[in-house]
C-alpha cells in the first residue's frame, strides 16, 4: 500500500464513476500519471466540484492499493487556468498528449514543472517546448543515419528514425534539435515534433479525442 501525503499534482481528466464519485486522472511530482477516485458529498457545491478540475495545482493526499487510488483530501495550491480560446484548447492539448504518451507510474519530476510552466502561457512555442520535453523524456528522439543535407522521417519500425533524403528535414535543424539546442521558430522543429507527437500517439491506441487534437494542430 502506497500512502499519499501532500504530493504536488494536476488533475488531467475527470469522469462521473459511481455514486457520488469521480474517476480522475493525475500527474504528480513523485508518482508520475496514475488513476484515483473521489468521493464527492451527495449535496455538491461549485467548490467541491471544481476543485477536481483541470489545471489547479493540488496538493493531494490518499492512499493506494493496486491499480486505483483513493483520495480524500486535495487542497488548491495554485489555478492555472488559461482564457477561453485558442490557450484553453493548447492547455487542453498537454493534457491529452501526456495521457495519450506518458506510462502510468512513470516519475517524471521535471516535465511535472516544464508542465506547470508551459501552463502559464500555452502558446505555441510552450506547445513544442512540452512536446520536446515530453519527447526525450520517453527516449523517442529519433537517430540520424547516413551524412546528407537533407532527412526524411522513417517511421517502418519499433522506433522512427531520420534517413539521409534528397529534401525534407534540414540538416543543421536537426542537430540543433538532437543535441538539446532547438531552433524554435524554423518549420521544421515544430513539425517534427508534432509529426513524432501524432505518429506515437496513435500507437498507443489513444482516444478518438486525441487524435482529433493533434491532427487539428498539425494543419496550422
Amino acid at each position: 500500500m502506497i500512502h499519499i501525503e501532500q504530493e504536488p499534482a494536476f488533475i488531467l481528466h475527470r469522469r462521473p464513476y459511481k455514486e457520488n464519485h469521480y474517476l480522475i486522472d493525475v500527474f504528480s511530482v513523485h508518482y508520475g500519471c496514475f488513476r484515483a477516485s473521489v468521493r464527492i458529498p451527495q449535496q455538491r457545491t461549485h467548490r467541491q466540484t471544481h476543485i477536481y478540475a483541470p489545471f489547479h495545482l493540488l496538493a493531494v493526499s490518499g492512499q493506494r492499493k493496486g491499480e486505483l487510488a483513493c483520495l480524500w483530501q486535495a487542497e488548491i495550491q495554485g489555478s492555472f487556468i488559461p482564457p477561453i480560446g485558442q490557450p484553453l484548447l493548447n492547455a487542453h492539448y498537454l493534457n491529452e498528449i501526456l495521457l495519450g504518451l506518458l506510462p502510468m507510474d512513470d516519475p517524471a519530476p521535471q516535465l511535472f514543472y516544464q508542465y506547470a510552466q508551459a501552463l502559464q502561457s500555452p502558446d505555441a512555442s510552450a506547445l513544442r517546448r512540452f512536446e520536446y520535453a515530453l519527447l526525450m523524456h520517453l527516449g523517442l528522439l529519433p537517430e540520424m543515419q547516413g551524412h546528407a543535407p537533407y532527412y526524411s522521417l522513417d517511421s517502418s519500425g519499433d522506433t522512427a528514425i531520420l534517413c539521409a533524403a534528397a529534401q525534407g528535414y534540414r540538416r543543421e535543424i536537426l542537430l540543433g534539435l538532437l543535441q538539446g539546442d532547438p531552433n524554435w521558430s524554423h518549420p521544421d522543429t515544430r513539425h517534427l515534433l508534432q509529426q513524432l507527437v501524432h505518429l506515437y500517439s496513435q500507437r498507443r491506441g489513444n482516444t478518438r479525442k486525441t487524435t482529433i487534437a493533434l491532427k487539428q494542430l498539425l494543419q496550422r
